[in-house]
């Protein structure tokens, strides 16, 4: 990854090319870092030159980013720990089974239960974190493809192909090629919430950015896609895994 100098102080960057962008653009993220990104088969102006010319956004950036890392919320997985299953909050319940032989998570009541195999009780956080990915990955398996289906007959979208990964930050994406990605944490949010993440992505195979006529494609779906933006700002902290 190249590096350069900015401010008295060395900073890692990206250069990508993106089929979306229509225009060059200097970009910082907590997933992605430091990037320069080009439109499609453009090389100018230089990576260094914009990020001379941004440097103090770049490095106020940076820092920003740095502290929002710092201060991220992590999960413990012990009794209690709040977790959110289609928008609704359960209470983490641990038990041990002496005969099972891996770790299985399911709802009961309003508890969401852990049960751990021998060796592995309160010791292992590994343990618990996979057991709950599982889990949540399961609910999505079970869920989203056929709610993409559900809605793309329904406002008339065509897409190829759909799967599911667990992302940081990103709740969707589309490809040029029509393939749709969603991430497994959406089934920590409510039904409307997904919807409207899905009608996103499916709008995107009409129109591969986020321009005016996106929005109004959006909005003639999903009328409400403005409170569903908020929601998921507001209950960031508790959209992890």
């Amino acid at each position: 990854m190249p590096v350069i100098e900015l401010d008295g102080e060395t900073v890692a960057y990206a250069v990508r090319h993106s089929r979306r962008a229509k225009r060059v653009f200097v970009k910082v993220s907590l997933e992605s870092g430091l990037e320069v990104v080009y439109p499609a088969g453009r090389q100018t102006p230089a990576p260094e030159d914009l990020l001379r010319a941004k440097s103090d956004w770049v490095i106020a950036s940076l820092r920003r980013i740095r502290q929002v890392s710092a201060n991220h919320f992590r999960r413990k997985y012990e009794d209690g720990e709040i977790f959110l299953v289609r928008g609704v909050s359960f209470r983490l319940k641990l038990r041990c089974d002496d005969v099972g032989r891996k770790a299985t998570t399911e709802l009961r009541g309003d508890a969401l239960e852990l049960t751990l195999p021998p060796g592995a009780c309160y010791d292992d956080l590994e343990w618990r974190w996979d057991a709950i990915l599982r889990f949540y990955r399961q609910l999505a398996q079970d869920y989203l493809p056929t709610r993409v289906a559900e809605l793309a007959l329904e406002y008339g979208f065509r897409y190829n192909r759909l799967r599911i990964k667990h992302q940081k930050t990103r709740w969707g994406s589309c490809s040029a090629k029509g393939n749709i990605n969603l991430n497994l944490r959406l089934m920590m949010a409510p039904c409307e919430a997904i919807d409207y993440v899905i009608i996103h992505e499916l709008c995107h195979l009409r129109e591969l950015n986020h321009s005016k006529q996106f929005w109004t494609q959006v909005e003639s779906c999903c009328p409400e896609y403005r409170n569903w933006i908020a929601w998921f700002k507001q209950h960031r902290a508790q959209l992890i895994l």
